[in-house]
């Protein structure tokens, strides 16, 4: 794939240069050929003027001799070829052919221009010379009459020659821009693929699952977004993933911990139901305490089959909350007044702490009650005789903030995270003995979020538990 790239670039290079450097060619060389041309004619037209000038008297008396001595002169000094033409066409000299021998030269296209506007220019092949030339003659007048027609001309092969030494001076440069744009074109192409290669590399990781790799690219373009981007896609897909065996765990510990807790009462009711029938039955005392144990495993199994309903109906009702206008802490003065006789029992101190103008909350206001019982629950069923146990609502702009604080035993620091998972118990033993079903904290949670709040709880072994509730007034 790498050598594939690069090689494109290359060739898209290499081939701009090479059209660059013949459409070059092309035009230097017309623009070369017109300004040699130019030049040329120039220089014939104002030799051409000087000739005549000399050879006015001679033209005058047709000294045809005179006249060609002169041109031969005249034509090696200035390195041209001179000809000496009378009206008629006759050629009378001639610096490089026997004028005798040469054809009447009327017909001449720069001759007919002369005849026509007293000036003739033309390019064309020397049938004597046999090559290309530049023609240009001019009109020889003496008392404003035309005596003759004096004509220079100079081979096209000086300009052809200029020209081919352009073209290759010109093709050399090309070599050479074709050479450096080789070299320099590889190493930016590397630049710019190496980071190509590099997240395909990581794309091809993140298709096999592995999402432990990333893109470091500091090239300031838009490589580095999309670097950026395949990068932050990765984590997305790695952060998915994790919640994904999270989730999995949790439902696989949620099923085993469902069918755990229905087991134990179900077990023991089935026992208790097959002693009956082996004969207990008949014996009144026995029967009656067995079947006070099969009502109170019954209501633990009635109280784990609501609070799953509870729970399934929380996270399926998040547009079916009742919500209405009410004081908090006339709801709490209501749920204190239940608990008064447990807190009674175990010699527990309550404090309330209202801190704020307006307790008034927009919520569902059986939900928050639950939220409180649960809370206020574990405080009393964990807090040791004598304990304390603080509730504090604090006013905060749009917000309310409640704690519920407590003096108990305290969750230790690695089941922190958990906790408010279904079923999930730090003992499960002492959970069983006050009577929980291991569903409490994870309603409150569901009820909180339902809300638009937030939860969270600190505790330690020993110093008690604080869980912190934000919630939104409206």
């Amino acid at each position: 794939m790498k050598n594939k790239i690069i090689w494109k670039f290359l060739g898209t290079y290499i081939l701009s240069i090479v059209i660059a450097v013949f459409v070059l060619n092309f035009f230097v060389g017309i623009k070369l050929r017109d300004y040699y041309e130019l030049k040329i004619s120039e220089r014939l037209m104002s030799n051409a003027f000087l000739v005549g000038d000399i050879l006015e008297e001679d033209l005058s008396s047709n000294a045809q001799e005179q006249i060609q001595t002169k041109i031969e002169v005249l034509a090696d000094r200035l390195n041209l070829r001179i000809t000496v033409i009378d009206i008629g066409g006759k050629v009378l000299g001639d610096s490089e052919e026997d004028p005798h021998l040469m054809d009447d030269h009327s017909d001449r296209l720069e001759i007919i221009r002369v005849i026509e506007g007293g000036i003739g220019e033309s390019n064309r092949f020397s049938d004597t010379l046999g090559y290309n030339m530049k023609y240009v003659a001019i009109d020889v007048k003496k008392d404003n009459n035309s005596i003759g027609v004096v004509r220079l001309a100079l081979p096209l092969r000086e300009v052809e020659s200029q020209i081919r030494v352009i073209y290759r001076i010109v093709l050399l440069g090309g070599i050479i821009a074709i050479v450096f744009v080789v070299i320099t074109g590889y190493f930016i192409s590397r630049s710019i693929i190496s980071p190509i290669t590099q997240m395909k590399e990581i794309a091809q990781a993140l298709a096999k699952g592995d999402f432990s790799k990333r893109v470091d690219i500091r090239t300031k373009d838009e490589l580095e977004v999309l670097a950026g981007s395949l990068n932050k896609m990765a984590d997305e897909l790695q952060l998915k993933i994790n919640n994904l065996k999270k989730m999995d765990k949790v439902r696989t510990d949620f099923v085993a911990n469902v069918s755990h807790e229905l087991k134990t009462p179900l077990t023991s009711i089935k026992g208790f139901i097959e002693t009956l029938e082996d004969g207990a039955i008949d014996d009144k005392e026995n029967a009656r305490r067995f079947i006070s144990i099969i009502k109170k495993h019954a209501e633990a199994l009635s109280n784990i089959i609501n609070d799953l309903l509870s729970l399934s109906e929380l996270e399926l009702a998040k547009d079916r909350i009742s919500k209405c206008n009410f004081d908090l802490k006339g709801l709490l003065d209501e749920v204190i007044l239940g608990f008064g006789h447990a807190i009674s029992n175990k010699k527990q101190k309550l404090e309330l702490d209202f801190k704020g103008n307006s307790f008034k909350i927009f919520a569902d206001r059986t939900k928050i009650e639950e939220v409180f019982v649960n809370l206020i629950d574990n405080s009393v069923k964990y807090t040791p005789e004598t304990g304390q146990i603080k509730i504090v609502i604090a006013e905060r702009k749009d917000m309310l903030e409640m704690r519920v604080e407590d003096t108990g035993i305290g969750i230790p620091q690695e089941h922190l995270d958990r906790i408010f998972e279904r079923f999930y118990r730090v003992d499960k033993a002492r959970s069983r003995k006050f009577g929980g079903t291991g569903l409490g904290l994870a309603i409150v949670k569901h009820i909180i979020l339902l809300h638009n709040g937030n939860i969270d709880i600190e505790s330690q072994i020993g110093n008690g538990t604080k869980v912190i509730i934000t919630l939104p007034k409206q």
